[in-house]
């Protein structure tokens, strides 16, 4: 797999005033998301344009990272290292629900403080209000807050404060946020689902249960409406489970090649929707033209 230079900035994809605008939605997965690294990666080296991105839960981390012009090299080496003890910093696992502030430091280790309208480029994230049990958007605030709420494990993690709403896991409600892309004005959404495939594994402790609990859930929204994407990149991710952080090399590998496998047909669809939006130009010009 090639090194990854740089990522597509902003002047970089104003060149092309014909171009469709490219989403990229990135579902939850716990120790599965690391996928998405490979994903992105593919995408970057293939020049595959990246205008805006929504994420759920370990979608939403990765990318929270991307869209404020982290190195997805050095994203990796830090997934490596992860542990759930590293993200809540409870001792036992039979001990019950615990905060998870941790990984909220985690997060600012990349990006700081910053906010998510700062981003390079559009970014949402999707968390759930556990009270209301409504979808909730975040494309403003506290970026590595944001991240934490989506990545909040009910039944696991206390539930994160936010604006006077106790918010959970994003996955209990949007999966794969595919919606939030064509708010952000995507013409082409491009959606990552790295739980499509999995396993689950006898359950011995809390964090199993919850973890296969959201496996479950994620189950039931399998069924991706058509009207809200454009292309499904899904590594087969079936060989590991939610806590499998120390293969991280591994899964960035089957995620990068499930991505190159989708590469031409991106490229298809950059080319007839290109086609068709130049041509809608011309023709808005010409009335304009006639008319004025």
């Amino acid at each position: 797999m090639a090194s990854v230079k740089k990522n597509i900035k902003k002047e970089e994809l104003k060149a092309n005033v014909n171009r469709p605008r490219v989403g990229v939605a990135l579902s939850g997965g716990s120790a599965r998301g690391i996928a998405h690294i490979g994903v992105l990666k593919a995408l970057i080296e293939n020049e595959i344009p990246i205008d805006c991105i929504s994420g759920t839960s370990a979608g939403a981390i990765v990318a929270a990272v991307y869209a404020f012009d982290v190195p997805l090299d050095a994203l990796i080496e830090k997934a490596k290292k992860l542990s759930w003890y590293s993200i809540s910093g409870f001792p036992n696992l039979k001990l019950g629900l615990v905060p998870n502030n941790a990984l909220e430091k985690i997060i600012e280790e990349f990006v700081g403080s910053a906010d998510i309208s700062k981003a390079r480029i559009p970014l949402a994230i999707v968390a759930t209000d556990i009270e209301s049990g409504e979808k909730v958007v975040f494309r403003k605030g506290k970026v590595a807050l944001a991240a934490r709420a989506s990545a909040c494990l009910p039944g696991l993690f206390v539930p994160v404060e936010v604006d006077g709403r106790k918010l959970v896991d994003g996955g209990v409600t949007e999966n794969l946020p595919l919606e939030p892309l064509r708010e952000m004005g995507a013409d082409i959404s491009i959606g990552v689902h790295v739980t499509r495939w999995h396993s689950r594994k006898k359950v011995n402790n809390i964090l199993d249960v919850v973890s296969n609990a959201i496996d479950i859930l994620a189950d039931y929204q399998k069924d991706i409406p058509g009207r809200f994407v454009d292309v499904v990149i899904e590594p087969d991710l079936g060989a590991y489970s939610s806590s499998d952080f120390k293969k991280a090399d591994e899964m960035v590998d089957i995620g990068y090649r499930a991505a190159v496998r989708k590469i031409p047909e991106i490229r298809r669809l950059l080319e007839e929707k290109g086609t068709k939006r130049k041509a809608k130009g011309i023709l808005e010009r010409f009335w304009d033209w006639l008319l004025g």
